[in-house]
């Protein structure tokens, strides 16, 4: 048997944590699945990157054995059912039955789920009983559910936990601990992603381009690794905000923060032909663009390049800013500068004058943000006996003639 226990894990907190420990002590499970839903069905709000819900389904459900977590759905366009996913999983593995593991909320609900006789055909439910729940009223929904559908319904235990995802956002949302409500991992990643810190970037981009936001990060996920995509929608985040600072497109800033590292993975050779490709679409000296420089500084132009063929655009000021984002340019725009400070300053970044750098973006003076985070780029490049990209020295001087001593910028 293999259980199936899907959510959105906006954040996974230690109510999830409990029904999957009662689960797997209580049902004779051969495996269980964790599902962090892609798009979801039943969801009115704007979810978080699913980089983020992914990552915190895997730190919160670690050490529970034979458990594994699936990004089934996050890959799938679109809205994606659990009665899709049920028969995918089927098909994987054939012979196995599946049990949808929930709260007694689902079985309260399942009637208005996506084609609820089909699912429960292919799938039984088990249920876990939370301190509260009425009894009553879960025990006779058990039983008109079997009798409707024609499946089985398995009750089973689990500790008293009060609180909900939503409860969690709030508190985040306002600054407020949430000691012990997430399991530790879960914990120290919030504490460090801060991914609910962003309350004036989804308020200004609205839920529309929100959800094209995660349409597109859906579209990137099978070109980046789990740590590349954290990355990203670090960076997508804090562009964003940036953004709303300069009075440039919170959307657009964070489209390219999703985009601007999609070629890091790959070999130096293709980074080397879409970066000659991108170079010579947006008439760009090879010798002054990035195809002779760094191998990795490669990736950007590479990015710029990909990211045009993914998103169906012409060279534009999004594949410009991507395209310099790790080196700076004198010819940058200030999408080309917001995301090249995104890239350095993201909270998944930690280095030694980074809060500096942070304060100098948020409070308007983008230019000396800029002088300053090339030099400490400089002295780390110092350290490990490389030397700047020339486009990189152009840019330092260009904003050093601007007359802002760094000493005076602290």
């Amino acid at each position: 048997m293999i259980g199936l226990f899907g959510g959105t894990f906006d954040p996974f907190h230690m109510g999830h944590r409990a029904i999957l420990e009662s689960a797997l002590a209580q049902l004779n499970l051969d495996d269980l699945i964790v599902m962090p839903v892609g798009r979801a069905p039943h969801k009115d709000r704007q979810t978080s990157f699913a980089a983020f819900r992914y990552e915190m389904a895997h730190l919160g459900s670690q050490g529970l054995g034979n458990l594994t977590v699936s990004d089934d759905e996050i890959k799938e366009p679109g809205i994606d059912y659990s009665y899709h996913t049920v028969l995918r999983i089927k098909k994987e593995r054939p012979g196995q039955e599946v049990t949808l593991i929930a709260g007694s909320d689902v079985l309260l609900s399942i009637d208005s789920w996506y084609s609820p006789a089909d699912l429960l055909k292919e799938a039984s439910l088990a249920v876990a009983l939370r301190g509260g729940d009425d009894l009553d009223l879960i025990l006779e929904k058990a039983q008109t559910v079997q009798k409707t559908y024609a499946t089985s319904v398995t009750l089973f235990d689990m500790p008293t936990i009060s609180l909900s995802a939503s409860q969690l956002r709030q508190l985040m949302e306002g600054g407020d601990p949430v000691d012990n409500l997430c399991p530790p991992r879960v914990e120290s990643f919030l504490l460090q992603y801060k991914i609910y810190d962003f309350q004036e970037v989804s308020t200004a981009l609205g839920p529309e381009a929100w959800q094209a936001l995660l349409d597109l990060e859906e579209k990137t996920w099978q070109h980046q690794s789990q740590e590349r995509r954290l990355h990203a929608a670090s960076v997508a985040q804090y562009a964003a905000r940036l953004a709303l600072v300069y009075g440039e497109d919170p959307g657009l800033a964070a489209r390219a923060g999703l985009l601007h590292d999609l070629a890091k993975g790959m070999s130096l050779d293709k980074q080397r032909a879409l970066a000659s490709r991108y170079l010579d679409l947006a008439g760009h000296d090879h010798e002054s663009g990035q195809s002779s420089m760094n191998p990795q500084l490669l990736h950007g132009p590479a990015s710029a390049s990909l990211a045009m063929d993914l998103t169906g655009e012409l060279v534009g000021p999004l594949s410009e800013a991507i395209a310099f984002h790790s080196t700076a340019a004198p010819f940058m725009s200030t999408l080309g500068e917001i995301l090249f400070l995104a890239d350095k300053i993201a909270y998944d970044r930690n280095f030694s004058r980074l809060e500096p750098i942070r304060k100098l973006a948020l409070e308007g003076q983008i230019g000396r943000a800029m002088l300053l985070c090339l030099e400490e780029i400089f002295q780390a490049l110092e350290r490990k006996g490389e030397s700047p990209s020339p486009l990189s020295l152009e840019a330092y001087e260009k904003y050093k003639s601007r007359a802002w001593p760094v000493g005076n910028m602290l």
